[in-house]
């Protein structure tokens, strides 16, 4: 690989020389000379301050690039690649050739792949958290009207579901940061659920009539 051409892209994306900067970058992607080389250059990308987690990559980078590393390193079980798939969730959702590649998966899927691999693990631990609360957070938001999942409103058995992922946040959350939030919302699902079953109970009542 020649690095000099994505010195290069850096620069004119900075200058705003977009024609020339994409020049640069498609000379750098077709200077790989192997698989192994793209797993070098992907690992010393995201593990430095030059890319910021959450942030998305060049599309056509990710998707000759850092997309084919981390996969051939999850077709391995190799847990950093996991991790970084989950990480770069934002250019999968947005490449389904690519994402397809992998079923589908969430970030948060992968994200438990890795807790499965290393359960102990701090990194998975608080990216977990952070893609949990923020479900849970979608989930309350238009309560008390009711609880979500998805775009639609909770049924009975998917609110057993996010009580049983509340017990799970309960468990990475081991300094119990989020134990305040937590006990919010596990309190408007179980309020929430006994709704449903009195809904569920009454229109049982009324076909048996």
């Amino acid at each position: 690989m020649k690095l000099e051409y994505y010195k290069q892209y850096l620069h004119c994306k900075t200058v705003g020389l977009r024609s020339q900067g994409k020049q640069n970058l498609e000379w750098f992607i077709a200077s790989f000379a192997s698989i192994t080389e793209k797993q070098q250059w992907t690992s010393q990308f995201l593990e430095t301050q030059e890319y910021e987690y959450g942030n998305k990559i060049s599309y056509e980078l990710y998707e000759e690039v850092v997309f084919p590393a981390l996969f051939r390193g999850y077709q391995n079980r190799d847990f950093w690649s996991a991790l970084w798939l989950a990480r770069t969730a934002q250019n999968l959702y947005k490449a389904k050739h690519l994402h397809e590649q992998i079923n589908f998966k969430t970030d948060y899927e992968l994200l438990k792949e890795c807790y499965l691999l290393d359960r102990s693990n701090a990194d998975v631990h608080k990216d977990l958290l952070s893609v949990q609360i923020r479900w849970l957070q979608y989930c309350i938001h238009e309560y008390p009207t009711g609880i979500l999942y998805g775009v639609n409103g909770a049924t009975i058995d998917e609110c057993h579901e996010i009580l049983s992922e509340i017990e799970f946040i309960r468990e990475l959350d081991v300094e119990k940061i989020h134990e305040k939030f937590l006990n919010e919302v596990q309190s408007k699902v179980l309020e929430y659920l006994i709704r449903l079953k009195k809904c569920q109970i009454s229109k049982n009542l009324h076909e048996h009539e």
